[in-house]
């Protein structure tokens, strides 16, 4: 015999034995409660249940007022609707507001059915909410184990050049703001953000000597650091990300008329997201201090990306960037 925890809701005992027998008629082990009233109902679903049975008209407190109570505590439970006479439109308006069936109490035949199927039919619900719980926590940990991973290689990058301390999460930071400027949302953004959290990486094969060196690079040792997106490349290309984080880290250094490296990229073979770490990379380069030299300051480095607007960088880009600077926006 299946047991379940029934509430009634029925200004008539007479006829709330009624339901209640003929559940038990169908197999049911009850533990029940009947409530008449509005507190009544609000003091009953201070616990769980496994069905609730509303009838229809209730003197001074509507079933729908009921229902609503009932779906305020829980938007799961399979509700009822009884009622000696109803018209159409009263039965179309309780199925609206939630109740999974209408019974006419002439016609307490349907009722056991009606309550087995929708049984059957929340136990299906609640095992396809639990299923996706699971599956929102797998997701939850693997984004984490995703960040952690980003967090970590941002953190290697970072230990070897002390001078560029902060880099990559103020590039991150005017890239997202950037790609916000731009419309660009949902996995782009995340391939953004990762993206810009490593994008020099690859300075981690670069000797320490030549990234913190005083006074300008020769020739051969700047030959030496832009290898350095390929590097990236090489390292991320192991690693399964759920964006083509190491593509992006590969192109940040690419311009629009091919004059970049590593690969000598022109448009439109450049990644957006790759355009738009190019010119945050820039800006904050430009407007940061180096071993080499002194920050050149903002007003030169938003000169540099208007002056190539088109050119090496993305005009797109390049406006959204210029725009948030004119609006006030400032590295945290």
């Amino acid at each position: 015999m299946a047991h379940l925890n029934a509430l009634v809701v029925d200004d008539s005992s007479d006829d709330a034995v009624l339901l209640l027998r003929e559940l038990r008629r169908g197999g049911y082990d009850l533990d029940t409660r009947v409530a008449a009233t509005r507190d009544d109902v609000r003091d009953a679903l201070s616990r769980t249940w496994d069905l609730v049975v509303i009838d229809h008209n209730l003197p001074g407190f509507s079933g729908l007022e009921a229902l609503a109570l009932v779906r305020g505590s829980d938007a799961e439970v399979p509700v009822v609707f009884v009622s000696g006479t109803v018209g159409e439109e009263a039965a179309v308006a309780a199925m609206k507001a939630g109740a999974q069936d209408f019974i006419l109490k002439d016609n307490l035949a349907r009722f056991v059915p009606a309550v087995e199927r929708e049984l059957r039919e929340a136990a299906v619900r609640r095992q396809a909410l639990r299923a996706d719980d699971t599956l929102q926590s797998t997701i939850d940990l693997l984004e984490r184990t995703v960040q952690g991973a980003i967090q970590t290689l941002a953190f290697l990058a970072e230990t070897r050049d002390p001078y560029t301390a902060g880099h990559q999460r103020r590039v991150t930071e005017l890239a997202e703001a950037i790609a916000g400027a731009m419309g660009v949302n949902g996995e782009r953004r995340h391939l953004i953000h990762a993206a810009g959290t490593l994008h020099d990486l690859g300075k981690t094969a670069v000797p320490t000597e030549i990234l913190t060196k005083p006074g300008r690079l020769t020739t051969a040792e700047f030959d030496l650091i832009r290898v350095h997106p390929r590097t990236g490349y090489e390292i991320l290309a192991g690693i399964e990300f759920p964006w083509p984080v190491a593509d992006v880290v590969l192109q940040h250094h690419e311009r629009l008329d091919g004059s970049g490296y590593p690969g000598g990229l022109a448009a439109p073979g450049i990644k957006l997201e790759a355009r738009i770490l190019a010119v945050a990379d820039v800006v904050e380069a430009m407007s940061s201090h180096r071993p080499y030299r002194p920050a050149l300051g903002l007003d030169q480095a938003l000169g540099e990306i208007e002056t190539n607007r088109g050119l090496l960088y993305d005009a797109d880009v390049t406006d959204a960037c210029c725009g948030l600077f004119a609006d006030g926006f400032s590295f945290s």
